[in-house]
């Protein structure tokens, strides 16, 4: 009867052993796929932060760039009523240095 008593228990251990195997090796696969998901969400957020830094340095270029052109409209505008202006002063100054030379032409 010890015999089979023993027997039993080893068949029991066994019966026990091979579910706390079986739930081990999937407690493994889970924390393996869990592992590979966090690398997987790295790996996609690697590109994700890199597309978004380039994104806002491309925007930063371009405001950059739209504050330039705006400098140089307005260089350009100022330097056009500088012209112009000047051009408004000769013709001004035209017709009184035409008079003053006749002016002076009739007294000698």
């Amino acid at each position: 009867m010890n015999v089979l008593t023993q027997e039993r228990s080893h068949i029991l251990a066994s019966i026990v052993k091979s579910p706390l195997i079986s739930h081990q090796v999937a407690s493994d696969m889970k924390e393996l796929t869990q592992e590979r998901s966090r690398t997987h969400a790295s790996i996609v957020e690697s590109p994700l932060a890199t597309h978004q830094l380039s994104s806002n340095m491309n925007e930063l270029t371009q405001e950059r760039s739209h504050i330039h052109a705006s400098i140089v409209k307005r260089a350009l505008v100022s330097h056009q009523i500088a012209r112009n202006m000047n051009e408004l002063t000769q013709d001004t100054q035209e017709p009184a240095l035409s008079n003053r030379s006749n002016m002076i032409g009739a007294l000698n």
